[in-house]
């Protein structure tokens, strides 16, 4: 009788000292997956931009992945249909913190960027930068921005 009685509080006293609440399902971001050595760069599939995982194969990150961006789609990536407008020869020349951001300074005049080669190079910067929810570009004697990423992180 006393194994039995000791045996049910040690089971109550489990149950009752777990201090874990039921909660429903708490939606996250996917899971990172791929090369540890990689740049995300954006790229155009169908007109939009997607996200694309770029391994570097024991290369050094470049400084900026705005430069893998200029350079355009490789080989593998050509093959899946993805496409860029940033115009080649592209470079980042300084990258200074803003307010909510950062302000990127590149080589080519942003004024004539289209709209789908901002949203590559925004959104590639903003990844590169951990989440930076402002991205200001300047190039060229002017500036667009601040401006956001349309796509979620």
């Amino acid at each position: 009788m006393r194994k039995t009685w000791f045996a049910l509080l040690l089971i109550v006293a489990t149950v009752a000292a777990c201090g874990i609440r039921p909660s429903g399902v708490i939606p996250g971001a996917f899971a990172p997956a791929g090369p540890t050595n990689a740049a995300v760069l954006y790229f155009l599939s169908d007109g939009q931009a997607i996200r694309v995982l770029r391994p570097l194969a024991g290369e050094l990150a470049p400084a900026s992945p705005v430069d893998l961006l200029a350079a355009g789609p490789d080989e593998t990536e050509q093959e899946r249909g993805y496409r860029s407008e940033v115009p080649p020869g592209t470079a980042v020349l300084d990258q200074e913190p803003s307010p909510n951001g950062v302000t990127v300074t590149l080589t080519t005049a942003v004024a004539g960027l289209s709209a789908r080669a901002v949203d590559q190079i925004v959104c590639t910067v903003r990844d590169f930068h951990g989440g930076t929810p402002q991205i200001t570009l300047r190039g060229g004697g002017t500036v667009r921005g601040p401006l956001s990423c349309p796509l979620p992180g």
